[in-house]
């Protein structure tokens, strides 16, 4: 500052000069250079790859040889720099490191989503997995209906508990894409074991949320993984054959539970409510 204006008009420093300047003052010293040549040509922090680009390409067009470009702040022993320069990175080493916060809530559903439904069959009978994605065609999930037995049943109650749990994960605003949050549900969901596992080998289902787990898996176009400690023993297979498909026993959890006569009967237990 102590410089009059005039002078530091004639006397400019590197970063006064402009890239295209640089490579213009090193074109016409090479004319008359035979072998390569070199100087630098210095840019602002805040270049952008294009800027260097353009650089490299306007030396070759005028037949430079050689270019070397430095790019402010981009090493840490700082050859050139000016006040202006070296106060702004001792303010952003000094100030204290902040942490981004996801203050979204819940994203909004559009009017019309598209997406698919599922069948699979597991030891509470059919089920039926809708999964929706968001607008836009951005292929990712956005809610989960999970259909199961009839409503107003405690099976039903269940599934769309599970299917709102799942939603709510899926809509929360995360860094996670959707799909990896998705892909967590089905690797703590698949494995976990019923007291009657439906099906044979590659599709044996072993209860309600391992065929959810199932359908998600399909959806991910990805193989369930089993997590440790997931399995439980499971019933033998002459114990399943007796058992019919209805609503959750409250003595003892088996999907077995019948209306017959106007009362509530148990095939797996034989409690009985009227």
């Amino acid at each position: 500052e102590a410089v009059p204006e005039d002078v530091r008009n004639v006397f400019v420093v590197s970063h006064d000069i402009s890239a295209d300047e640089h490579v213009r003052m090193q074109a016409a010293m090479q004319v008359f250079v035979d072998n390569s040549m070199s100087k630098t040509c210095n840019f602002p922090a805040d270049a952008t790859v294009e800027d260097v680009a353009q650089a490299y390409i306007l030396s070759w067009e005028l037949g430079c040889k050689g270019l070397t470009v430095y790019v402010t702040g981009s090493r840490q022993k700082v050859v050139l720099e000016t006040k202006g320069t070296a106060d702004s990175k001792a303010l952003k080493e000094g100030a204290p490191r902040q942490i981004h916060l996801w203050l979204e809530g819940k994203k909004p559903r559009e009017q019309r989503l598209d997406g698919c439904t599922y069948q699979i069959t597991t030891p509470l009978g059919k089920a039926f997995v809708t999964i929706n994605e968001n607008g836009g065609g951005a292929g990712q999930p956005f809610e989960i209906f999970i259909t199961t037995a009839k409503a107003g049943s405690e099976t039903a109650a269940v599934s769309e508990a599970i299917g709102r749990l799942i939603s709510y994960l899926l809509r929360i605003a995360s860094p996670v894409p959707p799909r990896d949050r998705l892909g967590e549900v089905v690797r703590q969901l698949a494995g976990i074991g019923g007291g009657r596992p439906t099906g044979f080998g590659p599709n044996r289902v072993l209860s309600l949320p391992d065929g959810l787990a199932r359908a998600l898996a399909a959806y991910l176009e990805e193989t369930p993984e089993i997590i440790p400690g997931n399995l439980i023993q499971e019933t033998s297979p002459e114990s399943q054959l007796t058992m019919r498909i209805g609503d959750l026993c409250p003595e003892c959890g088996a999907a077995a539970l019948v209306n017959e006569e106007g009362c509530r009967k148990c095939y797996a237990c034989g409690f009985s409510e009227c």
